[in-house]
């Protein structure tokens, strides 16, 4: 008799790990690279505190603005990202000629109802 052990780590755990982690070594690695200009400026002898705290906050609105922009309205289409004119064309093995047709029809059933 064989059992299975589910090993995988939930996303909601996954997800601050990695934005801690990658966050991390983003801060520490910025934080030194100022302190580095600071001191070779000549303009404090120590930055590295000040320099810790402005590579955080950088790291923080990096975040933020790319968590604003991938939150989406939830009402677009996966198939935004690929343009009307690649349906037919080359990518028509993919589905493509289907797609079209299905969007199309999409279209005309919308303008009906208006």
């Amino acid at each position: 008799m064989s059992r299975t052990v589910d090993l995988s780590v939930p996303r909601w755990v996954h997800v601050p790990f990695v934005f801690l982690l990658i966050g991390g070594g983003f801060v520490a690695g910025v934080a030194a690279l100022l302190d580095l200009v600071v001191e070779g400026l000549g303009l404090v002898e120590s930055g590295y505190l000040p320099s810790l705290a402005v590579a955080a906050l950088l790291y923080l609105a990096i975040c933020a603005v790319w968590f604003a922009r991938t939150r989406g309205d939830g009402n677009g289409s996966v198939w935004s990202a690929i343009p009307d004119t690649q349906y037919t064309g080359r990518h028509a093995e993919s589905g493509g000629i289907a797609r079209k047709e299905q969007e199309d029809a999409l279209r005309e059933l919308q303008d009906e109802r208006e």
